[in-house]
């Protein structure tokens, strides 16, 4: 744990550097689009290779689909709330 926090606090260091210059923020950007994209295409080869979860798929993608839903509403809900009670101007 103590070494994801000083990666983490190494990082922010290193940004408040070098914020000034725009190109290496713009490559830093793009960096972190193709990690995400590695990410995901690395976590669906897990899935992949998992039969447990291939084999028990329908059931698994119906309760996932209630969870997304729910999520979005949820999510929904709360950014109407917290603009109708912090950002809307009478």
């Amino acid at each position: 744990m103590i070494a994801v926090v000083s990666i983490m606090v190494g990082g922010m260091l290193l940004g408040f550097l070098v914020k000034a210059k725009q190109s290496v923020v713009s490559a830093n950007e793009k960096l972190i689009t193709y990690a995400i994209y590695l990410l995901l295409f690395m976590m669906g080869v897990s899935i992949g290779s998992n039969d447990q979860i291939i084999n028990s798929l329908s059931s698994l993608g119906f309760l996932a689909l209630i969870i997304s839903f729910g999520a979005v509403a949820g999510s929904i809900l709360t950014g109407f709330v917290v603009f109708r009670l912090f950002f809307k101007k009478d």
